[in-house]
C-alpha cells in the first residue's frame, strides 16, 4: 500500500508539524521494542492538537490506516505496522492541568510518564502504575498498553485511573469517552452515526455478553488482553490484595462510553488527545528488604507468604540479570549490596507513615541479606530490577533472550507451579530463560533463549508460545498481563476468551472503526505471531571488513544489532543520549542510529542484500561510496550529530557502544567523501597545539581580532561565537621527589600541555609530593583525538608509537601509566585493544596499569599518609568544609568498576576530594555539550549549547548566584571550555585542588 498524493498534499496543506515519508523516517519507525518489524506508510509528527486531528480526518476520507505512537517502547509489536505513524512525542508532550485538590492531571498524549510524576510530586502525589519504562514511556503508550508495575497490588492497572479521555474517532469526529456531557447540537451532527453505533455496541455488550464475560475473563485481575468489557459490568474474579474499594472502580460512564475501554486498547478504538488521569499521595516512607534463594521456583513459592506482611512490592530478580547487570557500569557501581552469587532475589517492599513501624514490618519477613532504608539505597535497587528486559538482551550472541510470552500473569498462589512447568517447557526446547517476576501480583517476565535467525528458533517461537499459552489458561491466568496484545499475542485471543467474548470484543471494534484505519492487525485479524520478525530466517546483514577489532562484541554485525529498542536512550536524566535530549528527534537517539545502521547493513532502501555474501561487504562499502543513497546519508547525519559521549557504554543496558560504531562508521564513509579541514586541526590537535603554541603570543593576539577570528571561523566551519583557546608557550616541569618511593609513568595530553600547562604541573607536583619519580611520555597523548575524528590508521600508528615509547620506559610492564585528562587516559586503557590486535598481550597490560590520576591516588600507599601528615589537621578546622561541585568528564562515568574494589571514573575523584576534606556535589547534569571539539563546530554549536543550557549550564548559574565561594571543578578540558563560555564561570580541573589541598593554600 502506497499513500494516495491527494492525500499526502492535503496533509502537508493542513499540517503544523512534520509529514516525513522518507526512506529512513520509515526505516526508524519498523521497530518498536518486540521482535517484529514492518515498515510503516510514512510518518507524521504532530506539533498540535489542530495537527491530530487533521491528520486522523484526512485518514478518515482517504481511508489511510493511522497508528498513534509514544516513546516506542512496546514488547508485543502493537507500535509498528504498515500505517501512517502518528508520532505523538516529539511536541504533544504539555501538562494541561494538575488540580491537586482534585488528584488528578490532564496530559497530552506525549507526556513522559516521569515527567507527570515530577510535576506531580510538587503536591505530594504521583500516577499509581509505574512500569520499569515510566523514565521514557508516554501517557498515550502508558494507556494504550494498560500499563502497570511493581506496585500493582497497591495501584492496580491504568484502567483504574483513567478518568476521562478526549479523543478523534475513526471518523474524524470528537468525542470524550468518561465525559459527563452527551455530544449533541449542530457541530456533532456528522458523528451521530458512529457515536450512536458506539453506545449500541456497548448496550448490545452488555445485554448479551455479560454472562460469557463473567465465566470466560481470566481468574487473575492483572489482565491486558483484549478489550477492558468487564469494566462495562463491572465484574472481577479477583483485585489487587490492597486495593481500597470496589474493583474495578465503578465509574459515572460505566454505561456509555467507559474511558477504560481505551486502557489496553492499543490505539484500535480512537486517537488519544487529551487524557486526566487520577493521581495517588507519594508515600511519606518506603524500606527495602532482601531475600535470596537457592533457586527461582522456591522464591516464587515464597510469594504468597510475603503478602500477609501487607507489603506494596515483592519483585524476583534473577541470577542472570544480576550477572549481566554487573558488566554495564551504569548498574554495576550501584551493586555493592549484593552478596554472593544467589540464583534469585526477592526484593520485599513496605511504605506508610511511620519509618518505625516498616523497620518492623521488614525485619519479620524472613532471614534478610541486605536492608535498603534510604533513598539512595532503595534507588541503587530499584534501578537494578528495572533495567531486567533491557539487561537481558546484552549478550553479544546469535541466541539471545526474546520476548513473547515475556508477559504472563496467574493467581499468585500457583507462580511457583508455573515457573516450574515453564522451565521443564524451556528444557524440552534445549533451551533456558530470563525469568523475572512481579512475584506479589502473579505476573511472569519470561524470555526464552532463541536464535531466531536459525530454523530451529523460529520453530521453537510458535511452540513455546502454544505451550505457555496452555499453561496459563490452566492455571487461570493471561497471557498479557501489562505488554498488551499486539502481534505477539493477538493470535491467541479467542483461544483466552472463548468464542462469545471475543465476538463481543469485535463488535465494539467494527463499531469504532467500520473500516479498520485504526491500528489494524493488531489484536484482531494479527497476523502469524512468528510472522514479520525482526530476525527471521530470511534475514540476511552483510557489514563491511571493520578497522577496529569487534570481536569483543561479537563482531560488527552483532554490534550493530545489541540494541533491543527498549529506547532506555529517549531519556531525560542521565548521560545518554545527549543529542536525543536536545533535539527529541528518534533519529539522534542511540536506538535510532542503531537501528539505520542495521537498514544499512541488511539492505533496507537498497537492493543490496540480494548479492552473494562473498560479494556483499563490497557491496556495502561501495554503497558508502555512491550517493545519493537515503539511509546511509540518514547514519550520517545521525552519527554526526552524536557527541561520542559513551554515555550508551554506561547507562544502555543492552551494552551499545555507538561511540565506537561512530568511530568505525566515519571511518568507511570517508574513504570516499571529503573530510572537513576542521577534522585535521582537531584530529592532529597534538601537532598543530605544538606549533600554535610555539608562537602562542602572536596566535593568541590575532586570534582576539574579530574579523580575523571569523575569517578563520569560516575557513574553517567553526562557531563564530565560540571562544578560541589561548594557547601558551609555559611548560610544566617535573620535580624529582627527595626520597623517591616508587616510578609511575605520566601521559601527558595536548590540551593541558598546550593551553592548561597549570593543571598538568599540578599533576606532577602531587606526584612528586607522594614521593613518585615521574617519567613523563614522550608522546603527548593517546590518540583520542584521532579517534574521534576516525583517523583510524593514523590513531593506530600513534598507538604503535605509544606503546614503543612505554616498552622503552618499562620493558617489564610493570610500572602504573597515569594521566588527568580521561578522554586520553581512557582511549589508552579501553581502546588500545579494538586499535591494535596484534599487539594484544601489551595492550591487554594496560587495563590494570593505566589509571586516571584520581584513581591512582586512591590505591597508592604514599597518598594516604601524605594526606594524614598534611591535611587533617589544616582541613578538619574549617567549618564549613570547603564546597566544590564536580562535573565530570562523561568517560568517566562509563569506566567500570575495578577489580580491586576501589573506586574508578567520577566516583574516585569524589572520594579523592572528600579525602582531603572537602564537600563535594557530583553534578548529575550529564554531557556538557562540548564534548572535545564538537562545539566548536558551527553546524554542532546550537545542539552543544542546547546540551548545556538542558541541565549543566543553568545549574552553573545558580551556584555562582547563591554560593559564590563554591569550587567549580570539571575534569575534562571541553567541560572547562563550556563552562567558561556558557556560565561565564571558572572551572579548575580537580588535580589542582588536590594540589593545593596538600600545600595548604586552600
Amino acid at each position: 500500500m502506497t499513500l494516495h498524493p491527494d492525500f499526502i498534499h492535503e496533509l502537508k496543506k493542513r499540517f503544523a508539524g512534520d509529514v516525513r515519508l522518507d526512506a529512513a523516517s520509515r526505516a526508524l519507525h519498523s521497530t518498536d521494542a518486540s521482535i517484529y518489524q514492518i515498515e510503516p506508510l510514512g510518518v507524521a509528527v504532530p506539533k498540535t492538537q489542530e495537527d491530530l486531528h487533521a491528520a486522523v480526518e484526512l485518514a478518515a476520507k482517504y481511508r489511510v490506516p493511522i497508528l498513534p505512537r509514544g516513546a516506542g517502547s512496546s514488547l508485543a509489536g502493537q507500535a509498528v505496522g504498515e500505517a501512517l505513524i502518528l508520532d505523538c512525542s516529539r511536541w504533544l508532550d504539555s501538562i494541561v492541568e494538575i488540580n491537586p485538590e482534585a488528584r488528578t492531571a490532564t496530559v497530552e498524549p506525549g507526556v513522559v510518564l516521569a515527567d507527570l510524576n515530577a510535576a506531580a510530586a510538587k503536591f505530594g502525589l504521583m500516577f499509581g502504575p509505574d512500569p520499569a519504562s515510566a523514565e521514557r514511556a508516554t501517557m498515550g503508550g502508558v494507556i494504550g498498553n494498560n500499563a502497570t508495575g511493581a506496585h500493582s497490588i497497591l495501584y492496580g492497572m491504568t484502567a483504574d485511573h483513567l478518568l476521562e479521555a478526549d479523543v478523534a474517532l475513526a471518523d474524524g469526529s470528537l468525542a470524550v469517552f468518561g465525559g459527563q456531557r452527551t455530544e449533541s447540537g449542530e457541530q456533532w451532527r456528522g458523528d451521530l452515526s458512529l457515536l450512536s453505533a458506539l453506545y449500541s455496541s456497548i448496550a448490545e455488550i452488555r445485554e448479551r455478553y455479560s454472562e460469557a464475560i463473567k465465566q470466560n475473563y481470566p481468574k487473575s485481575w492483572r489482565n491486558s488482553a483484549g478489550y477492558r468489557l468487564n469494566y462495562l459490568l463491572p465484574f472481577s474474579h479477583s483485585a489487587p490484595p490492597f486495593w481500597e474499594g470496589a474493583y474495578p472502580p465503578v465509574h459515572l460512564s460505566s454505561f456509555t462510553l467507559h474511558p477504560s475501554l481505551l486502557a489496553g486498547s492499543e490505539g484500535t478504538l480512537a486517537v488519544i488527545r487529551r487524557a486526566k488521569v487520577n493521581l495517588v499521595p507519594k508515600p511519606k516512607y518506603t524500606i527495602l528488604g532482601i531475600l535470596a534463594y537457592d533457586d527461582i521456583p522456591a522464591a516464587c513459592d515464597e510469594a504468597p507468604r510475603l503478602l500477609e506482611f501487607r507489603p506494596s512490592a515483592v519483585e524476583l530478580v534473577p541470577r542472570m540479570i544480576l550477572r549481566l547487570a554487573r558488566g554495564v557500569p551504569a548498574y554495576a557501581r550501584q551493586m555493592e549490596w549484593l552478596e554472593g552469587d544467589p540464583a534469585a532475589l526477592l526484593v520485599v517492599e513496605f511504605s506508610g507513615d511511620r519509618p518505625e513501624v516498616l523497620k518492623r514490618s521488614v525485619e519479620r519477613i524472613g532471614s534478610l541479606m541486605y536492608v535498603a532504608e534510604s533513598p539512595e539505597e532503595q534507588a541503587r535497587v530499584w534501578n537494578v530490577r528495572k533495567v531486567g528486559l533491557g539487561i537481558l538482551d546484552s549478550r553479544p550472541q546469535a541466541a539471545r533472550p526474546v520476548a513473547f510470552i515475556e508477559d504472563c500473569a496467574i493467581p499468585v498462589e500457583r507462580l511457583g507451579e508455573f515457573v516450574r512447568e515453564i522451565e521443564r517447557i524451556l528444557a524440552a526446547h534445549g533451551t533456558e530463560g530470563g525469568i523475572y517476576a512481579h512475584a506479589s501480583a502473579g505476573c511472569l517476565h519470561i524470555r526464552p533463549i532463541l536464535n531466531l535467525k536459525s530454523g530451529e528458533g523460529a520453530r521453537s517461537l510458535r511452540s513455546i508460545a502454544e505451550q505457555t499459552l496452555a499453561l496459563t489458561l490452566r492455571l487461570g491466568g493471561s497471557m498479557s498481563s501489562e505488554h498488551g496484545d499486539g502481534m505477539a499475542r493477538g493470535e491467541w485471543l479467542r483461544q483466552t476468551y472463548g468464542d462469545d467474548v471475543t465476538e463481543a470484543m469485535r463488535l465494539l471494534k467494527r463499531a469504532a472503526d467500520p473500516h479498520n484505519i485504526l491500528n489494524p492487525g493488531k489484536m484482531f485479524d494479527a497476523p502469524p505471531m512468528d510472522s514479520r520478525l525482526r530476525y527471521g530466517a530470511e534475514y540476511a546483514a552483510r557489514p563491511w571488513t571493520p578497522a577496529l577489532d569487534f570481536s569483543r562484541n561479537g563482531g560488527l554485525q552483532t554490534a550493530v544489532e545489541q540494541c533491543n529498542g527498549q529506547g532506555v536512550c529517549r531519556k531525560s536524566t542521565g548521560v545518554m543520549c545527549p543529542s536525543f535530549q536536545a533535539t527529541r528527534e528518534e533519529g539522534n537517539s542511540t536506538r535510532g542510529r542503531a537501528n539505520l545502521l542495521r537498514a544499512m547493513i541488511s539492505g533496507i532502501g537498497t537492493r543490496i542484500n540480494t548479492d552473494s555474501a562473498e560479494n556483499a561487504g563490497k557491496k556495502i562499502s561501495a554503497s558508502i561510496r555512491a550517493r545519493p543513497h537515503p539511509i546511509m546519508d540518514a547514519a550520517y547525519r545521525a552519527l554526526d550529530l552524536c557527541l561520542a559521549c559513551k554515555g550508551c557504554k554506561a547507562e544502555c543496558p543492552s551494552g551499545v557502544d555507538m561511540a565506537k560504531l561512530k568511530f568505525e562508521f566515519m571511518h568507511e564513509y570517508y574513504k570516499t567523501h571529503r573530510r572537513p579541514l576542521r577534522d585535521y586541526l582537531f584530529g592532529y590537535f597534538h601537532v598543530t597545539a605544538r606549533v600554535l603554541a610555539a608562537f602562542a603570543p602572536l596566535v593568541n593576539a590575532l586570534t582576539a581580532l574579530a574579523p580575523i577570528k571569523n575569517l578563520a571561523a569560516k575557513i574553517l566551519g567553526l562557531a563564530p561565537a565560540r571562544p578560541f583557546p589561548k594557547f601558551t608557550r609555559e611548560r610544566a616541569k617535573a620535580i624529582r621527589a627527595d626520597d623517591p618511593r616508587g616510578k609511575v609513568i605520566f601521559l601527558g595530553d595536548p590540551f593541558t600541555r598546550y593551553v592548561e600547562p597549570q593543571a598538568e604541573q599540578a599533576a606532577l607536583d602531587v606526584l612528586s609530593a607522594c614521593g613518585y619519580e615521574v617519567f613523563v611520555l614522550p608522546v603527548v597523548g593517546a590518540g583520542a583525538g584521532l579517534m574521534s575524528k576516525s583517523f583510524i590508521e593514523s590513531a593506530q600508528s600513534h598507538a604503535r608509537r605509544v606503546l614503543d615509547a612505554l616498552e622503552e620506559l618499562d620493558p617489564a610492564r610493570r610500572l602504573p601509566i597515569v594521566g588527568i585528562e580521561p578522554s586520553e587516559v581512557y582511549c589508552l586503557k579501553n581502546d588500545y585493544a579494538d586499535l591494535l590486535r596484534s599487539r594484544a598481550e601489551e595492550t591487554a597490560s594496560l587495563s590494570t596499569r593505566v589509571w586516571l590520576l584520581d584513581e591512582f591516588l586512591l590505591r597508592s600507599e604514599a597518598f594516604p599518609r601524605l594526606r594524614v601528615a598534611r591535611i587533617i589537621d589544616a582541613l578538619s578546622s574549617q567549618t564549613p568544609k570547603p564546597k566544590i561541585y564536580l562535573q565530570p568528564h562523561c568517560h568517566q562515568r562509563a569506566e567500570p568498576p575495578a577489580a580491586d574494589g576501589l573506586p574508578t571514573g567520577a566516583a574516585a575523584t569524589v572520594s579523592l576530594l572528600q579525602s582531603l576534606g572537602f564537600d563535594v556535589e557530583l553534578s548529575d547534569a550529564g554531557c556538557c555539550g562540548m564534548a572535545g571539539t564538537f562545539g566548536f563546530e558551527a553546524e554542532h554549536y546550537e545542539v552543544s549549547m542546547k546540551v548545556g543550557e538542558l541541565r549543566l549550564l543553568p545549574i552553573v548559574r545558580d551556584l555562582r548566584l547563591k554560593t559564590g565561594d563554591c569550587g567549580m571543578v570539571a575534569s575534562g578540558a571541553a567541560c572547562r571550555m563550556q563552562i567558561r563560555h556558557g556560565a561565564n564561570a571558572e572551572a579548575r580541573h580537580p588535580i589542582e585542588w588536590v594540589r593545593k589541598a596538600l600545600f595548604r593554600i586552600v
